[in-house]
């Protein structure tokens, strides 16, 4: 026989489960009612769960199916199919062009409700409910309506979601790894292209430096029979200037001529220096227009060696970049497919240390009063006795807080309609809230206070 297991409307601070008819008090006490206002009739109503296990972790279920899970599942191309596009692909321009295509984004969406499956911590609620003793709850208990085939219904269906999302993630990895594939063909080809493109261009300017070089040894022998004539016919002249000189520089440091005639024999010197530099342009200048053609055809070399390793190596900058940013793009696609798969992963609960199916009954008091409104109040955890004046002023978060968020159930519970099963307790009710004011806090003299 399935195991039934009960939350406590109320427990302590340590978790503990506290006396039935305080825990009604507690939960009275936390009814937001205006000034005037007053219960009509109140009823403590327990809401079943089914804590189903299954291979990937254990369900919580709604067996009331009041409550629903809405999963927005979204469409992706098929990766696949677009792989299969660039499995012999080696062109760059082709490459580049196909893979600004690819859309890697969702084209549509599917919302999945899931009626009766439930996303909430379930840990806390069971903990608290095995340290229960006082399993004879007087509640009334909501229709259970979950069937073996709801049950089957979810747990396929979670399967598949997961199965799905795993195969698209699985599909956009080979899609990477294909197009990655197709950018390390490619960049071989560049790679091997600009070595081949350096060692042509390195043995063109190898062999016109040769070439330069060869112009000029072959004209070394004229270059030397030129310089040595026209020196040869200078060399007289330059030995009679130079003593002239020397002697008139002497004379002159010596006072014995002026300056005029020492600057004519300075000047006589100097202009035969510059003939004999002018021999060193005038015999280079009959090969300089060669060598430099030549050297321009060097430069030019270097120019377009240089031009076509850039053209290059930028290709393979560009097939890196656009590669890369297509790699960011599936990644980021992934992470979104691997937070769907987190999010599936969310409704198993893989720390509960059960052995089979059990039953969760959470209660939940619930209050129609004599202005129409219908409150409903969680169950909560009590702070226990107090000091000084702070239980005389307090909020009904001072006296205790929800045991755990359970907003899920609230709306609904506000729509139906309830028998009265508090008032009957009504004489421990009164001094279960007696107690609460005796622990310091601002209590009810008894239940009569808030009922109409």
């Amino acid at each position: 026989m399935m195991q039934t297991y009960f939350v406590p409307l109320a427990v302590d601070q340590n978790y503990n489960e506290i006396n039935f008819h305080k825990q009604i008090a507690i939960s009275l006490l936390n009814l937001d009612l205006e000034k005037k206002e007053k219960v009509v009739r109140a009823s403590i109503i327990g809401w079943p769960l089914l804590i189903k296990k299954t291979e990937q972790g254990f369900l919580v279920l709604d067996q009331t199916l009041r409550v629903s899970s809405r999963i927005l599942k979204y469409i992706y191309p098929p990766f696949n199919d677009v792989a299969s596009e660039f499995s012999s692909m080696n062109d760059y321009t082709t490459f580049v062009s196909n893979l600004k295509k690819i859309n890697l984004k969702r084209v549509s969406s599917n919302e999945i409700t899931l009626i009766g499956l439930l996303n909430i911590e379930i840990d806390k609620l069971l903990k608290v409910a095995k340290n229960s003793v006082n399993a004879n709850y007087q509640l009334f208990m909501l229709d259970s309506k979950l069937s073996d085939h709801d049950v089957k219904v979810i747990k396929d269906t979670l399967i598949s979601l997961k199965a799905e999302a795993i195969f698209t993630i699985t599909s956009l990895e080979s899609l990477v790894k294909e197009v990655d594939d197709v950018r390390v063909r490619i960049k071989k080809g560049y790679a091997s292209k600009l070595e081949a493109t350096t060692k042509k261009y390195n043995e063109l300017i190898e062999n016109k430096k040769k070439e330069i070089d060869n112009e000029v040894q072959k004209a070394n022998s004229e270059i030397y029979n030129e310089t040595n004539s026209e020196i040869s016919s200078r060399i007289s002249r330059l030995t009679d200037i130079t003593t002239r000189h020397i002697v008139v520089s002497l004379k002159y440091e010596g006072g014995i001529v002026g300056r005029d005639e020492f600057e004519n024999s300075k000047n006589e010197f100097e202009n035969l220096l510059n003939e004999f530099r002018q021999i060193k342009d005038s015999v280079a200048g009959k090969y300089l227009e060669k060598i430099k053609n030549l050297r321009k055809e060097l430069d030019s070399l270097y120019s377009e060696r240089n031009s076509e390793i850039e053209n290059i190596n930028k290709l393979m900058k560009d097939l890196d970049n656009v590669t890369n940013d297509f790699k960011n793009d599936a990644n980021k696609v992934k992470e979104n497919i691997e937070n769907f798969i987190k999010y599936i992963e969310s409704f198993y609960n893989t720390k509960l240390d059960m052995a089979e199916d059990s039953t969760l009954v959470i209660p939940f008091l619930i209050a129609k009063t004599n202005t129409g409104n219908t409150l409903v109040v969680q169950p909560q955890v009590y702070k226990g006795k107090t000091r000084g004046i702070l239980g005389k002023v307090f909020k009904k978060s001072d006296l205790s807080e929800p045991l755990l968020n359970l907003q899920v159930f609230t709306e609904y519970l506000k729509t139906i309609d309830i028998i009265d099963n508090v008032k009957i307790h009504s004489i421990q009710i009164n001094n279960a809230l007696k107690e609460i004011n005796d622990e310091g806090w601002r209590s009810l003299d008894s239940l009569e206070e808030i009922y109409a």
